[in-house]
């Protein structure tokens, strides 16, 4: 699955079928994969003598992850970097860092990202499906090994996921909770567009011979249903064209929704507010009786330990220990008496 030779439907569907190089490969236009000309060269070799390298060791997939979130979380230039300077730097911290004598690409190094990039986050999934069953009694263990059960399960060829250390080293950063958006995001868009071609369908010429005028109103009524109500930054520009009060109507129609929407927020956050106070005072009502409850427990371990003193048989006491004995119960006496 690595080297030069990669997979063309990895970021589809984990399988392992070899491609020649990135002519073959669809990329995701993310932030580290933007739309500039590649510096990394095609994979396929021409010459008959031409061998693929071999598979990535674990450890090297480690320093991937490593050399991924150093170069995007880079506080200058991670956000603004085009895809051959991004993979460049990538490439450079991997061979500073890797513990292993294997020789990697530029090319070879992104294909591999995209493999980790691919199954983590389907893995990531299926592991926020098991923490959402909320099972009892159930260890961080339990909870990786039903994830792998899963993710085997989904895969169509039934392959385990191998990426654990990956998987631990991507997981809580926040970099990397960013990108599982973009993907999500990405991919709704991708479902979106499919729906929309597939609902352009040509009507049978039958029907168009006999209803030529159902035709001619249906239309306007199936692109009003698809038109997508215009946003702030559009309303504004068609203002400063001249829409008139249409468009002054259409922002007055935002800004009231967005009012509304300020509102049920400020509300779901005064009662959050009110029932962490509720909460507290519960808190604070358990922790007046638990502290009574101790009073009464320390007072009664008191009277017992007073009762023998006052009660004690002294015929087996010598002198010295009857006048201690005498002591202790005058001032027992005394400080029943002062309460």
């Amino acid at each position: 699955m690595d080297g030069d030779g990669f997979l063309s439907d990895i970021l589809l569907d984990g399988r392992d079928a070899e491609v020649g190089g990135l002519d073959d490969l669809t990329i995701p236009m993310t932030q580290d994969t933007q739309e500039v000309d590649a510096q990394v060269q095609p994979s396929r070799s021409t010459s008959k003598g031409s061998k693929r390298s071999k598979n990535f060791h674990w450890k090297e997939d480690e320093v991937v992850c490593a050399a991924w979130l150093y170069v995007s979380k880079d506080p200058i230039n991670g956000a603004n970097q085009a895809r051959g300077t991004f993979w460049g730097r990538v490439h450079a911290y991997f061979e500073e860092h890797k513990e292993t004598e294997a020789v990697r690409t530029e090319s070879s190094i992104m294909h591999r990202w995209l493999t980790i990039q691919h199954q983590v986050n389907k893995y990531c999934d299926c592991y926020e499906a098991v923490e959402r069953r909320n099972q009892s009694g159930q260890t961080i263990q339990d909870k990786i090994s039903e994830a792998s059960k899963m993710y085997t399960g989904l895969d169509k060829d039934k392959k385990q996921f191998t990426l654990l250390p990956c998987w631990n080293i991507l997981k809580e950063e926040d970099k990397w909770k960013s990108k599982r958006i973009e993907i999500a995001e990405m991919d709704k868009q991708a479902a979106t567009n499919k729906k929309q071609k597939s609902t352009k369908v040509s009507r049978p010429r039958d029907e168009e011979g006999t209803s030529n005028q159902q035709g001619k109103d249906d239309v306007p009524q199936e692109t009003q249903a698809r038109k997508r109500a215009d946003g702030i930054k559009k309303a504004k520009e068609n203002l400063r064209r001249g829409g008139g009060e249409a468009c002054l109507a259409a922002l007055d129609a935002m800004w009231a929704k967005k009012e509304v929407s300020d509102k049920e927020k400020e509300k779901a956050k005064h009662e959050r507010f009110m029932a962490s106070i509720e909460l507290d005072k519960e808190a604070l009502e358990l922790e007046k009786k638990r502290a009574a409850t101790e009073e009464k427990r320390a007072e009664a371990e008191l009277i017992k330990q007073e009762k023998e003193i006052m009660f004690a048989d002294t015929t087996s006491l010598n002198p010295l220990q009857r006048e201690w004995l005498e002591t202790m119960q005058k001032e027992i006496v005394a400080r029943r008496v002062a309460k």
